[in-house]
């Protein structure tokens, strides 16, 4: 497990410049069947195929499409760091704090190190593709006071999709290690 250094006074890394690259993991556009495309700040209504306006989500148009660029500690802070940064110009930064156990196993499927035992996130994601079910989206949406808040959108092999609130932490992870990496979604705001 390699967790990169940080400097407290640059807490996203190398003064602007990455301080570790997301090369070893690709990140594709999700190839679903077609039953199970997504329309992005919509969820199914209690009712059951409906769909209806979701709240909690915020519309596509004020989302960036994002990566995991990094993950490290910024010494002498007790917990880690996730670095994610817009996929196309102008490729704004920012960071969201982690636990250390968190920020460990998204370091590892980062790098996509090999694990004896199965991650948490291993399991569902394989849990998902026996039920013929799949990440379809990760979304950060935003924050309130100091807490990040983020959705993961999943979908089964009929279409039906449903938003399910989630630590940002374990949505990213859930994304790193699926097969194929669904699309992180940023709200515009927190790139402000």
């Amino acid at each position: 497990m390699e967790i990169t250094e940080m400097s407290q006074d640059d807490p996203l890394g190398g003064g602007g410049e990455l301080s570790g690259q997301a090369g070893d993991v690709a990140v594709a556009e999700p190839t679903l069947p077609a039953a199970l495309e997504v329309s992005p700040g919509v969820a199914p209504s209690a009712q059951g195929d409906a769909q209806t306006p979701y709240e909690g989500v915020t519309e596509l148009s004020r989302r960036r499409r994002s990566r995991v660029l990094d993950v490290g500690v910024a010494l002498p802070e007790t917990y880690g760091r996730v670095v994610i940064g817009e996929v196309d110009e102008p490729h704004r930064r920012f960071s969201i704090p982690v636990s250390l156990d968190q920020a460990a196993m998204i370091a590892m499927a980062l790098k996509a190190l090999p694990r004896r035992r199965p991650l948490l996130a291993d399991v569902m994601v394989d849990m998902m593709n026996q039920f013929s079910m799949g990440i379809a989206m990760v979304a950060v949406t935003g924050r309130q006071d100091e807490v990040f808040l983020a959705e993961l959108t999943v979908v089964d092999a009929q279409g039906r999709q449903r938003n399910v609130p989630i630590r940002p932490s374990d949505a990213l992870l859930l994304a790193l290690v699926s097969a194929v990496h669904p699309p992180i979604m940023v709200d515009e705001s927190l790139f402000s």
